[in-house]
């Protein structure tokens, strides 16, 4: 009995060795895994910029899970199929590396300002696409989109970012603001002491303007005011 129990654990050792093994193994062969950030998608018109920018960033965020290392990685980013923005044409990509012994990258989107953005959206999704040093990360964070033009709209987050600070929306205050602020990109999502810095520049320029010239009116007959 005493030799068949000696059997016993010894083959339950050999069988936790090998398991051991097996998961140093999948340990040491499995790659470091990247995924956007925050912010995952932009609309960005130059129709709020003066007409000589004719090419200008967005900055996306980039982070890996697992370990940093000792030197630099680069990662993959492709355009997904459908896309109407052409990479070389309308955008470009600043390098794509996670610095050695760093978690992050911030890469740079350039957008450039082309003729056919006067009266057209383009738009295209950008993919992390697996690679020697990373496998794709959190499944919903592997994607970046945007929109690109050279229309004057509306921002997309008006209602939820700047309503609060100026109200309803209106083509003339729009433009008074990008008049009043020098901001020029109004579809992100800047922190709240910075809205408040911008709301109170354009209650100031309002209220020199009225003085100087009467109310404000905007397109709907109504005088421009802030809340």
């Amino acid at each position: 009995m005493k030799t068949f129990k000696k059997i016993l654990l010894a083959a339950f050792a050999t069988m936790v060795l090998a398991a051991c093994a097996k998961d140093e193994e999948l340990l040491f062969d499995d790659k470091n895994s990247i995924y956007v950030d925050y912010q995952d998608s932009t609309e960005y018109t130059f129709a709020t910029s003066p007409g000589s920018v004719v090419k200008d960033s967005f900055m996306v965020s980039f982070r890996i899970s697992g370990t940093a290392s000792s030197s630099d990685r680069t990662f993959n980013l492709v355009p997904v199929s459908g896309a109407t923005a052409k990479l070389g044409y309308h955008y470009s990509l600043g390098p794509l590396v996670i610095k050695a012994n760093t978690f992050q990258a911030i890469v740079p989107i350039y957008f450039y300002r082309k003729p056919g953005l006067k009266d057209s959206l383009v738009q295209a999704t950008l993919e992390i696409q697996e690679n020697e040093n990373f496998k794709q990360g959190i499944a919903q964070r592997q994607r970046f989109k945007f929109r690109l033009s050279d229309i004057f709209s509306k921002p997309t987050n008006w209602e939820t970012t700047w309503a609060s600070y100026f109200g309803s929306y209106s083509e003339v205050k729009f433009r008074f603001l990008l008049t009043a602020t020098g901001k020029t990109n109004w579809n992100s999502s800047p922190l709240p002491q910075d809205s408040r810095v911008l709301s109170q520049i354009a209650r100031n320029a309002l209220l020199e303007y009225n003085q100087q010239n009467g109310a404000l009116i905007d397109e709907f007959g109504q005088e421009v005011s802030f809340p």
